[in-house]
């Protein structure tokens, strides 16, 4: 007999979990479902300061300090021009955003889903999804066929940018450019005065840098799939090459190599659905995922989160496609915002229109 849930949530991302907990909350049976063991690196490790609104929201504030994050005081942009500009976080109603360990950070939402109540397994992997008067999930463990199925009433996609339960139901992906981070975590570095996002441009895209923990250092460069393999940027002594020819991101990042460098998926995109009939969602970046230049990863995952919770609630009281519709619509309002924004952020660097990353994004 295969087990029967209320919701199933697959991906255990700030999206899924959060989803998991407020369905969980109000009375759901819920169970998350996380292909991972959190043993590998993750990227995302500064959160606005709206995050704290929405943490405290979520009913994990306490849970969040004890992770022991570093105040993140703004963000220095050299974007445009050689010289950074400041934008400090303490004119917001919210105070300081946040820079953190963002595996432990993830650990923690899809642990505090479990103590609302919701089922959680680790290391256990959708591998194929069908269909009768509910959802049935076949699942394995570490690579192997775990049991009967899952058997939901409604469905999560928060797989992330790959979207890749939504996709397998016929949703697609509309994706809007091709970008990629090429991470690595860096020991040694002093951050005690380094309370800040570093954002400097370069021809070939742009480099991110923040510190995650007590003398941890995250570098990144922002650029596209193409230009990467071009540029070999994944290899270490490529990747360093590129880094010695910043001018400000290169004299903060410096330390022995912890792990990277790595190509994490960057590229924006929206998932779209043919009919609203069937009861799924995506959430997170499995729903809409934006360029990190917007600083707006994590807040945007924990607000889709409160709304596909609401939208759930109402399709398990009765609510059919209209709900869905209303959801998806709010959506697409987002999309529509967001590449506007996208559109005014990178028509302030001007500097290397000849080059291939910017030249791709003159006209967007």
């Amino acid at each position: 007999m295969a087990d029967d849930y209320d919701v199933a949530v697959v991906g255990a991302g700030p999206a899924g979990s959060a989803t998991a907990r407020r369905l969980a909350l109000s009375g759901c049976r819920v169970i998350l479902l996380e292909r991972s063991q959190f043993d590998a690196p993750r990227v995302g490790e500064s959160l606005a300061p709206t995050t704290t609104a929405l943490l405290t929201e979520l009913g994990v504030w306490p849970q969040f300090t004890g992770l022991h994050p570093l105040p993140s005081y703004g963000t220095r942009s050299a974007w445009g021009g050689p010289e950074p500009q400041s934008h400090s976080h303490l004119v917001s109603p919210y105070g300081c955003g946040w820079h953190v360990d963002r595996v432990a950070f993830d650990r923690m939402l899809a642990e505090a889903a479990a103590a609302a109540g919701a089922e959680f397994r680790c290391a256990t992997a959708c591998a194929r999804v069908d269909r009768d008067d509910r959802w049935l999930l076949s699942v394995t463990e570490d690579g192997r066929p775990a049991g009967e199925p899952v058997r939901a009433r409604v469905l999560v996609d928060a797989t992330g940018r790959t979207a890749r339960i939504g996709r397998q139901l016929g949703g697609r992906s509309a994706a809007f450019d091709r970008l990629v981070g090429i991470a690595a975590l860096l020991d040694g570095v002093d951050v005690a005065e380094e309370g800040f996002v570093l954002v400097e441009t370069t021809p070939d895209g742009w480099w991110y840098s923040a510190p995650t923990a007590a003398g941890r250092m995250i570098g990144m460069l922002m650029t596209d799939t193409d230009v990467c393999r071009s540029l070999r940027a994944s290899i270490p002594g490529h990747w360093h090459q590129r880094l010695a020819g910043t001018r400000l991101t290169a004299a903060r990042v410096a330390g022995s190599v912890v792990w990277g460098p790595r190509v994490f998926p960057a590229a924006s995109q929206r998932l779209r659905r043919a009919a609203y009939d069937d009861r799924w969602l995506a959430v997170g970046d499995a729903a809409l995922a934006v360029d990190p230049i917007s600083g707006s990863g994590v807040v945007r995952a924990l607000r889709t989160a409160r709304a596909a919770a609401t939208t759930i609630l109402a399709v398990l009281t009765g609510g059919e496609s209209r709900p869905i519709a209303a959801y998806e619509a709010e959506r697409d309002r987002e999309c529509t915002q967001y590449l506007r924004e996208r559109a005014h952020y990178y028509s302030a660097e001007r500097r290397w229109d000849s080059a291939l990353f910017w030249h791709r994004r003159i006209c967007i």
